[in-house]
């Protein structure tokens, strides 16, 4: 046997956490780790430990052909594990320990003879927030089932991943992985080009139809072509566009711009994308124009620029698509985001600190809404930036709002001084703990009663900027003490999530106050 290569020590210690969580009675568990935090090498590490103690066989599922050679390609490499492939054709199936497969091939499979793979103990399912790997669960009801994935989030609300799994290990996120050096820093610009406010949700995704006839009008075509020759010309791009139709119209304009340009879909055949992939590798400033073909499965480091050319209500998506463009490169400092769409408003930035572990115990419930994120758009350069920077970091530009003499402020800090703000962190946490719910719920709890004590006992009538950011900063010391009651660091994540959640119920309320008055 060769020489083994070693795990980092965040991709150890997270298959350590699996192992203890499945030593604790626990069968289905999320296993959450970053693109670029080395996924397919991690669950060959669980596959080898696995196989070390058990003598059960081990099943990995995925959804294209590209990730099952590669997973088959690296169970050899760091183990020496030959991961038999399972095919559509192939009719002998050998008795190995690791059987690699397609979802769909899986399937049919199992639904002739649900003992086809015989004595499977455990069942690693890549990309698990994917829908089409649901129907696999029910036949293997006695293994434990690893679903890994970057985003935890289902990709359908009405179905979230903790209906399916009952636990989740987090490894290491975006920031983390650019400190250390495995992903490359990204600078994101909001180009202003569609109102998301006129897009049809269907199905709870913006309808393609819809959205690909307003993305295709002479304008919003010529702003992307226009983003491009602004910030990041002669880079090496890839372009996510809403259809086909789209996709090649915005082909054309770059091509009558100058610049080299293709289109790929999913019609065009193994052959040519093949070729597509290695035109795009070869060629200096190549822009390649695609729909739902690059998401995954792909990895060309050589990419400086991702331009997402469409809208998303997915979080896992956007992410997908904007972590193209993140594989370090001789020479590439950073990557640039065109965000045509409005998404980084929307979900945040593609480096913005997140906290999984919530996320998949709190999904989303399905709405025709959206949240805003804690960022905004440069009046001056069009980055993206937190929503509390004052000066943009990428031009300089002042982004303070212009002062005005706020009346209301005195009479409120009057009111507050009178009436203070009295709230027990520790007996909020103890009686929502008490009720049974999620340890966040007490920040919810504290959030109402500020918003709830501010209309009635200060009397606020309208959000002023200045009264606006006082209840943000009672609302966040509040935060702060919870973080310190439940031993949880008072990061980037809390801030911004908790101001989101205040943000919205602020206006949501005094929206409703004004209604009625």
């Amino acid at each position: 046997m060769g020489i083994m290569k070693s795990l980092r020590p965040y991709q150890t210690e997270a298959i350590t956490a699996v192992a203890q969580k499945v030593a604790a009675g626990k069968r289905r568990i999320v296993f959450q780790l970053a693109t670029g935090g080395g996924k397919t090498v991690t669950f060959s590490g669980l596959s080898q430990r696995w196989l070390s103690k058990q003598s059960s066989k081990v099943l990995i599922l995925v959804h294209r052909s590209e990730l099952l050679h590669q997973a088959r390609r690296t169970l050899y490499d760091w183990y020496e594990i030959i991961g038999h492939p399972v095919v559509a054709g192939q009719k002998y199936l050998p008795n190995v320990p690791v059987y690699t497969a397609m979802v769909e091939t899986a399937y049919n499979r199992l639904r002739k003879n649900p003992n086809y793979f015989g004595n499977v103990g455990l069942v690693i399912i890549d990309e698990c927030h994917l829908g089409n790997f649901k129907k696999m669960h029910q036949y293997f009801p006695d293994a434990v089932i690893i679903g890994f994935t970057a985003t935890p989030i289902s990709a359908s609300k009405k179905e979230p991943l903790k209906d399916l799994y009952e636990d989740i290990v987090c490894g290491i996120d975006i920031p983390d992985l650019i400190t250390s050096g495995a992903l490359v820093r990204n600078q994101t610009y909001h180009i202003k080009n569609i109102d998301r406010k006129t897009l049809k949700i269907k199905g709870g995704e913006f309808d393609d139809k819809q959205m690909g006839n307003e993305f295709s009008k002479a304008r919003q075509v010529s702003n992307t072509v226009e983003g491009y020759r602004k910030h990041c010309e002669g880079s090496k791009a890839v372009v996510f566009n809403c259809n086909v139709e789209h996709s090649k119209i915005v082909t054309q304009a770059f091509i009558d711009a100058g610049y080299p340009a293709r289109h790929l879909d999913a019609t065009c055949g193994d052959a040519f994308r093949k070729e597509c992939l290695q035109w795009l590798k070869d060629t200096p400033g190549a822009i390649l124009n695609n729909v739902g073909i690059l998401t995954t499965g792909f990895d060309e480091p050589g990419i400086s620029t991702v331009i997402v050319n469409k809208a998303t209500t997915s979080l896992p998506l956007w992410l997908q698509m904007t972590g193209r463009g993140s594989r370090p490169f001789p020479g590439k400092e950073l990557f640039t985001i065109l965000d045509m769409g409005g998404n980084a408003l929307t979900h945040g930035d593609w480096c913005a600190v997140r906290d999984w572990e919530f996320m998949f115990h709190n999904p989303d419930k399905p709405s025709d809404k959206e949240g805003v994120a804690p960022v905004k758009s440069c009046d001056h350069c069009e980055a993206i930036v937190h929503a509390s920077v004052t000066t943009c970091p990428v031009c300089g530009g002042d982004l303070k709002k212009a002062m005005r003499i706020d009346s209301a402020l005195a009479e409120f800090e009057l009111l507050t001084e009178e009436r203070p703000l009295l709230i027990a962190v520790d007996e909020v946490i103890s009686t929502t703990a008490a009720a049974g719910y999620n340890s966040y719920a007490a920040l919810h709890r504290i959030k109402d009663t500020i918003i709830s004590k501010a209309r009635r006992s200060w009397r606020v009538k309208e959000l002023t900027d200045s009264v606006t950011e006082k209840l943000h900063a009672m609302y966040q010391e509040k935060v702060k003490d919870w973080c310190h009651a439940n031993d949880k660091g008072y990061n980037q994540w809390h801030k911004e999530t908790t101001r989101q959640w205040f943000e919205e119920a602020l206006n949501k309320v005094f929206t409703n106050q004004q209604q009625v008055a």
